[in-house]
C-alpha cells in the first residue's frame, strides 16, 4: 500500500477537520491526497477513506468498487451502519491498517440497467438496494417481476426493493424484509406496501438476474439505486438487477463485529425485565 485518498462531503459539519487530521496520520507512511470534492477522481489510489455517514460510503463504494480500490470508512454522522467506527476514533484503526492488521472482505455490489426498447437508458453499480416505486400520487403500481427470464409474480404495491445483504438492513428492512449477513450471496425482494398480503418477501440466489418491468401507474415511477441514483420509468420499461462483476473490498480491523452493530444501532435489547 502505497498511496491513498480521502473521500467525503466538504460541506457536512465535521468532515473536513477529520481530513485533515487523518491526512496528517497517514501522510508519514503514505502519500495521501484529500478529494472532497464531488466526483473528485480516485485513480491511481491503493486505499479509499470515505468520511461521512451511510450516504458517503454509498457514493464512494459506487466509485471505488469497479476499480477494486479497498473502502475505509469512518463516521462523521448519525447512524453510521456501513463503517467500523467513528472518525473521533480513528487513530488507532488507522495504526492498524498502516501496520497490516487488518482483513479485506468483501461485499456484493448491484449492477442496475434500465432498459427502454432493448436500450440501456442508464447502467450503474450500487451498494445497498435498487428500488422501483411510485411518486408523487399516492396510487400503487403495478410491475411484472422475473427471474432468469421466469415470470415470478405481479406485484400490485407501492413499489418493489431489490437489496444486497449489506442492503438488507435499510430500506428492505424498514419495508419488513429480513435481514442477511452480509457474507450472503443471495439477494433480498421485498415489496413496499403491497395490495396482496400474502406477497412476501423473497431470498434469492445471488447468481440470478432479476426484472422488474412498469406495466401500469397513474404517475410515472422511478427506479433509485442507493437512494442517490435516480431515473423515471415509461411504460413497459425493464428494470435488470444482477450480481456485479466487481464486489466491494471492505477494510475491517474487527472492532465492531456484523451482531455488535445490529444491537447497537438497531437497539435490540433481548427481553424487557420487570421489576415487582
Amino acid at each position: 500500500m502505497k498511496s491513498a485518498v480521502i473521500l467525503g462531503n466538504r460541506a457536512k459539519e465535521g468532515v473536513e477537520r477529520a481530513a485533515g487530521a487523518i491526512a496528517s496520520r497517514l501522510s508519514a507512511r503514505l502519500q495521501v491526497r484529500v478529494a472532497l470534492e464531488p466526483d473528485a477522481s480516485v485513480d491511481g489510489a491503493d486505499l479509499a477513506v470515505v468520511l461521512g455517514g451511510d450516504g458517503a460510503v454509498l457514493e464512494a463504494a459506487r466509485r471505488v468498487a469497479p476499480l477494486g480500490i479497498p473502502l475505509l470508512g469512518f463516521n462523521v454522522g448519525k447512524f453510521g451502519f456501513l463503517t467500523e467506527t467513528s472518525a473521533e476514533e480513528a487513530g488507532p484503526v488507522l495504526e492498524d491498517v498502516l501496520a497490516g492488521r487488518f482483513r479485506l472482505v468483501e461485499r456484493m455490489m448491484l449492477s442496475c440497467a434500465l432498459l427502454r426498447d432493448g436500450r440501456a437508458v442508464l447502467e450503474t453499480v450500487g451498494l445497498n438496494d435498487a428500488v422501483v416505486s411510485r411518486t408523487s400520487l399516492s396510487r400503487i403500481i403495478t410491475l411484472d417481476f422475473l427471474v432468469d427470464g421466469e415470470p415470478v409474480n405481479t406485484y400490485r404495491a407501492d413499489g418493489l426493493i431489490i437489496a444486497t445483504p449489506v442492503g438488507s438492513t435499510a430500506h428492505s428492512l424498514a419495508a419488513g424484509g429480513p435481514v442477511l449477513h452480509p457474507d450472503s450471496n443471495a439477494m433480498v425482494v421485498t415489496p413496499i406496501c403491497p395490495h396482496t398480503l400474502s406477497n412476501r418477501p423473497l431470498v434469492l440466489p445471488g447468481n440470478m438476474r432479476l426484472d422488474v418491468v412498469a406495466k401500469q401507474f397513474a404517475e410515472p415511477p422511478a427506479l433509485t439505486v442507493d437512494g442517490q441514483v435516480s431515473c423515471p420509468l415509461e411504460q413497459d420499461d425493464v428494470v435488470s438487477v444482477e450480481r456485479a462483476p466487481a464486489p466491494l473490498k471492505l477494510v475491517q480491523t474487527g472492532r465492531n463485529a456484523f451482531f455488535d452493530i445490529l444491537r447497537s444501532k438497531l437497539d435490540w435489547r433481548g427481553q424487557p425485565r420487570y421489576v415487582r
